[in-house]
């Protein structure tokens, strides 16, 4: 049961296989710390390879696919970049991601219809947008074979690869990760694709993992813990990488992390810190801990402001995705979230190899019984990231200058009052102004209107004769603003939000003030001044309470 693994990245696909004792003989990619991860973990000698060298302009060329050893399983998961929902939310150009997807074709087409073919079984996964993209069927002509399969005795007009297959969650197998992915492939005897039975109809929570886990302040080496996702792997807390360094985040990155998770202008709200009792969601391969996609937890270390909230580390990421304690990454911090915010969840990969050693009239291998004795010694190969010691905060995130500045109190009947420091028809002027700006939806084409002294006095008109005890909330508003050049500079300095004026802490205390209101979330009906009849009485009392720092420049003409 020989595989090989395309587009392996650090080898979360093929440690599902492994698990299930299929042999994997060889891992493909054109990334060398993933190589380097891969090699580490499945005892090989790969050096980096770009798939698309198996394609060929010639038709009739196949040599890079011949020299590749025939094997009876192939797997591959081309990379996802082109069809993720976070690349330009899901509208990057689709090209070079179907290139990739039609060169792992090609290779499969010519080991699933060469004379003496031995190959089995096949599987291809990726992100569930690229089933739009992906056709379903591939002629020898479509991969560039025509000639090749001429002289193999098809037309090229035949079909060469038809595609099956389903979006599976990886969590309904295991993995404590709510990670969806479009697997297709077939079982070539009888060309179906065999979708493997789920395990679990309730999802592993963050809870469930963390618990059973080490706090990366323990400090005690000689301790054994139990792997999380593997009950019969224990090892000394020693022996565990990659878990024992503090992952704090300054004060300016929570706290915009905090902001586009629960207040974001046009997505929907999450839990700051991260909701323990729900199964993980999708990790990404980037680390950043100022925007929405991260895991973030509350800090074990009893800190305030810097520190007070923390990623997670890369042994608790890996666990999140399944991988096993004993399963390790090569490289710095940055590159190994990447690999592991990359893989195939080994838990799925684990359930589908199942399904291929159910057709091969082989029992599964149950999770008690998975061997991990290869990998064991593998922690002592690898940069270790543990420390042991708490971070130092001394060395300040800092602002660029001119930083650009866009943030609402409250969202409201899909209504943003946002304070700006660049006109939103002039997005290349930043920091010259401030202004303040009503986003009226969040469709493409939606209407923006920035406000001006007449809108001022319309909108106080409004909330004097309609807002119960107006004047308290009047006189609770800052009566000598800063300068729009002071405000700026605030911003940009004041890295620990001290300063009552930085704009940040501005915006959070407009909104505080206007959560005191019980009637906040009511709607009040305004003709003729703005685009919508009725808005939240929340979004008049936020452009009343962003235009009083802002009325040095009130004079800007009002556009719809």
């Amino acid at each position: 049961m020989r595989v090989i693994d395309f587009f392996c990245g650090a080898g979360g696909f093929s440690e599902g296989f492994r698990q299930q004792e299929f042999e994997v003989i060889m891992g493909i990619d054109k990334w060398q710390p993933a190589v380097d991860t891969h090699n580490l973990n499945h005892h090989l000698n790969d050096v980096p390879k770009d798939i698309l060298d198996f394609w060929s302009e010639d038709s009739s060329d196949v040599r890079e696919i011949e020299a590749l050893p025939n094997t009876e399983f192939i797997i591959g998961s081309p990379s996802c970049i082109s069809f993720s929902m976070s690349n330009k939310a899901g509208k990057a150009d689709k090209t070079s991601g179907l290139r990739l997807i039609e060169a792992y074709l090609r290779v499969i087409a010519v080991k699933r219809h060469q004379r003496k073919s031995i190959l089995k079984g096949w599987l291809m996964e990726n992100v569930p947008k690229s089933k739009e993209f992906i056709k379903p069927e591939y002629t020898f002509d479509d991969l560039n074979l025509s000639r090749w399969a001429k002289k193999n005795g098809f037309r090229a007009t035949d079909i060469a690869i038809v595609i099956q297959g389903d979006i599976l969650n990886a969590g309904d197998y295991g993995a404590p990760q709510e990670r969806k992915r479009y697997v297709v492939g077939e079982w070539i005897k009888t060309g179906e694709f065999i979708r493997p039975e789920k395990t679990h109809d309730v999802h592993v929570r963050l809870c469930d993992i963390r618990s059973k886990m080490p706090r990366p302040n323990s400090k005690n080496l000689d301790e054994n813990w139990t792997d999380p996702n593997y009950p019969k792997l224990t090892l000394k807390m020693q022996e565990i990488t990659d878990h024992f360094y503090d992952t704090g985040l300054y004060e300016i990155e929570w706290e915009k992390a905090e902001y586009l998770k629960t207040n974001h202008p046009f997505m929907g709200r999450m839990p700051f810190p991260e909701n323990e009792n729900r199964t993980c969601r999708t990790i990404i391969a980037t680390r950043s801990g100022t925007t929405r996609e991260p895991i973030i937890f509350k800090s074990e270390y009893a800190r305030k402001g810097n520190g007070e909230y923390r990623l997670s580390t890369i042994r608790e990421l890996a666990s999140f995705m399944g991988f096993p304690y004993v399963y390790q990454f090569v490289g710095s911090e940055g590159t190994k979230w990447r690999q592991v915010g990359n893989s195939v969840c080994p838990h799925m990969s684990n359930a589908l190899a199942k399904a291929f050693r159910k057709k091969l009239g082989l029992k599964e291998i149950k999770i008690r019984d998975i061997k991990f004795d290869a990998l064991k010694e593998n922690h002592k190969k690898v940069n270790n990231l543990n420390t042991f010691k708490e971070k130092r905060f001394d060395n300040p995130k800092r602002r660029k200058e001119n930083s650009r500045f866009r943030r609402h109190p409250l969202k409201l009947g899909n209504i943003t009052v946002n304070l700006m420091n660049y006109h939103p028809e002039k997005k290349d002027e930043v920091a010259k102004e401030w202004y303040v700006s009503v986003f009226f939806g969040t469709h493409e084409g939606h209407k923006v209107k920035v406000l001006n002294k007449r809108d001022l006095a319309a909108v106080e008109k409004i909330l004097m004769r309609k807002l119960p005890d107006f004047a308290n909330f009047k006189n609770e508003l800052p009566t000598n603003p800063p300068s729009h050049k002071e405000l700026q500079r605030i911003y940009e300095e004041d890295l620990l939000l001290k300063n009552e004026n930085n704009p940040v802490k501005i915006v959070k205390r407009v909104a505080e003030k206007i959560r005191n209101y019980e009637m906040h979330s009511r709607s009040v009906t305004i003709d003729n001044l703005f685009p919508k009849s009725e808005i939240p009485y929340a979004q008049l009392m936020a452009m009343y309470g962003l235009l009083s720092l802002v009325k040095a420049n009130t004079s800007i003409p009002s556009k719809v």
